[in-house]
């Protein structure tokens, strides 16, 4: 076969590809708008109240790993459970928290349970850091979402960013 055989061979391929290609996307276009995917943007409060620690030190780095709940406000509404690891450097009166929680209560009119993993860094007292949501079940099933968190440390704080509620 020679080069330009070839070629017009390819284009051939590629030719009566399209069709098909075009056939298979277009029922795609026919779905309800009612399976679409909802983006909302979510904010509210939450306070912290730790309901036990253990702490372990090594030269100036606390080690803090502690059980907690939170009730919050806003867009999500209802309280959580969780677990939560704290290293803090006695030197600097810095550090990072990070963990793991599980949320029930209310995200807009949904009720159910819901992951929520979480990270920041603090000085002092003042942190920030962010959260993702997702697992989900009864009404929260398919929720997801993410954003920004700030506040004092096992004190208070507020969170905001989005929630998407994925079709069915």
């Amino acid at each position: 076969m020679t080069r330009s055989t070839q070629i017009d061979w390819r284009m051939k391929q590629t030719t009566r590809s399209f069709p098909i290609l075009l056939l298979l996307v277009a029922p795609l276009l026919l779905l309800p708008l009612g399976h679409a995917t909802a983006i909302v943007p979510s904010s509210g409060d939450f306070t912290t109240t730790v309901t036990s620690e253990t702490i372990s030190q090594v030269a100036s780095i606390v080690t803090i790993d502690e059980h907690f709940s939170l009730a919050i406000t806003g867009t999500l509404s209802g309280i959580t459970a969780g677990t939560a690891t704290v290293i803090v450097n006695l030197k600097t009166g810095t550090g990072v928290f990070f963990g793991m929680q599980t949320f029930t209560g209310t995200v807009l009119t949904a009720s159910g349970t819901v992951q929520l993993s979480f990270s920041a860094t603090f000085v002092g007292s003042n942190f920030q850091g962010q959260f993702a949501l997702f697992g989900g079940t009864g009404g929260l099933t398919n929720l997801h979402g993410q954003g920004s968190i700030q506040g004092i440390v096992n004190v208070s704080g507020s969170y905001s960013g989005f929630v998407i509620f994925a079709p069915s």
